[in-house]
């Protein structure tokens, strides 16, 4: 055995011991060569082997640490025969979860909210109060509705955020929406017809999967690795076997896994659907949300056909209560314009006038480095606690963006029982029974992390859900 296995094998038994836990970091190349009376090459090539084995990630300046075990890929799927389309089946309990997510008397664990608390919040709001007053002063009618495709200054603002992404878009395809999730209806409307098949992501979030469900559309389900994303083999599989008409992804920090998909992988997406033609919905609503040196690259980065309609909105970055959104519909902008305008008609144009001026300056990105360092913290504190008081066997993702964890509960928790008993001790977190058609992400669990701005109080907090799961163990 060379030293680097020898080494990586001490590592692994330290870690399995939990002398080295989830989130903590590693020795550096030198301490750790001084200790072990090993070269630096050595222990180079030890965390190098034990990082692609998913063990272990190096973090920017700091150093290697330890990852949490991952969630499993939560099906058993493994060929295209255990794949059929379908309807999900959880609309009471996912309005439920959203009416309780906004409650001020629970604790805001099952929300898709960021935090209010950051400067850049009321910096829009002084740009917008100031607007307001000059409208008024001069008379200016700037309360009128902007008709699509949306303000044009924030149209070009939106070019300019965007290639932060790698993407190259033109404002004349940018729709402005109220949200996300009106893009994602609208690109959706737009390219479908009841009846059709969409494939997704699974898990995928709820509120897509409903949307999904009442514009009366099948939904076939591509297992999802947790680290990389949706399974290209399967879905090129599908592909050959029913006639999909668009493709639904969240590639970039996803809802619920955190997962990015690999840039070698997006370049594949898009050679496995351009024989077909194939349109893709790409939800890129976190992708802002970076805890890495850089953005990663989005889908529509690599699209040079128009074929991917990207969408986001400023709801996950800024504050959900804007409703301000946009979508990148390449060749299909003027029929998504045209939905836009015989569905909602318009948007505030007032909201988008000072959201241009927003985005003109610095503002946007310092406020993105502010949240990223704040809810990488959060994510740490989380995940530490996580796996400090919750039974085994326990995983939970590492998420490299965002604000969401993933938690896979011992089996035997039902996650809608869970969410039940939790929302009776004033806490909110949503079943992870939601994100899939199938029930297979029963025993899950998604857990907000972005308004824990207190660790003692929420350390309580998590003690509470971690003896709610044990009683629910101990009935079953």
């Amino acid at each position: 055995m060379h030293l680097y296995q020898q080494l990586m094998s001490h590592i692994q038994d330290q870690i399995r011991v939990g002398v080295y836990r989830p989130g903590q970091i590693l020795p550096s190349i030198r301490e750790l060569a001084q200790q072990r009376a090993v070269s630096r090459n050595t222990v180079v090539q030890a965390y190098d082997r034990l990082a692609e084995m998913g063990l272990i990630a190096s973090r920017d300046r700091t150093g290697f640490y330890v990852l949490t075990p991952h969630v499993r890929v939560a099906e058993s799927v493994k060929t295209i025969n255990e794949l059929m389309p379908s309807t999900p089946g959880h609309d009471h309990l996912a309005f439920s979860v959203v009416r309780s997510a906004g409650s001020s008397q629970l604790a805001p664990l099952g929300s898709a909210h960021p935090s209010g608390e950051f400067p850049a919040l009321q910096s829009f709001r002084r740009i917008y109060n100031r607007q307001q007053r000059i409208a008024r002063r001069e008379e200016v009618k700037l309360t009128q509705y902007e008709v699509p495709p949306g303000h044009a200054g924030l149209r070009r603002q939106l070019v300019r955020h965007m290639a932060r992404s790698g993407a190259i878009v033109d404002p004349e395809e940018i729709v402005v929406t109220n949200g996300c999730q009106e893009a994602l209806s609208l690109a959706l409307q737009t390219l479908t017809q009841p009846g059709d098949i969409v494939a997704i992501e699974s898990p995928g979030f709820y509120g897509t999967l409903q949307c999904l469900e009442v514009l009366g559309l099948q939904i076939l389900e591509i297992p999802s690795d947790p680290l990389y994303g949706i399974n290209l083999d399967l879905l090129e599989q599908a592909l050959a076997r029913w006639p999909v008409k668009v493709i639904l992804i969240n590639p970039v920090f996803n809802n619920p896994q955190g997962h990015v998909m690999p840039d070698e992988a997006a370049r594949r997406l898009l050679a496995l659907t351009e024989q077909a033609d194939l349109p893709i919905i790409e939800d890129d609503v976190f992708g802002d949300i970076s805890y890495e040196s850089g953005r990663p690259r989005s889908v529509r980065s690599w699209d040079g056909q128009g074929r991917v309609l990207l969408c986001s909105s400023l709801s996950k970055s800024l504050d959900s209560d804007l409703r301000l959104g946009w979508v990148a519909a390449g060749r299909y902008s003027e029929q998504l314009c045209y939905r836009k305008y015989v569905t909602t008609m318009a948007c505030r144009g007032q909201i988008q006038a000072a959201a241009a001026e927003f985005l003109s300056g610095s503002r946007f990105g310092r406020h993105l480095k502010m949240i990223s360092r704040c809810y990488r913290e959060r994510r740490d504190f989380t995940l530490e606690t996580i796996n400090r008081y919750f039974p085994s066997p326990t995983r939970v993702n590492l998420p490299r963006g965002g604000f969401h964890c993933w938690v896979e509960l011992p089996a035997v928790v039902d996650s809608s029982r869970l969410y039940t008993e939790l929302m009776k001790q004033g806490i909110s977190a949503t079943p992870g029974t939601l994100f899939g058609v199938r029930g297979q992400f029963d025993h899950f669990l998604r857990i907000n992390y972005s308004c824990i701005n207190n660790n003692e109080k929420y350390t309580i907090i998590f003690k509470k859900i971690a003896d709610v799961i044990n009683a629910i163990c101990d009935t079953v």
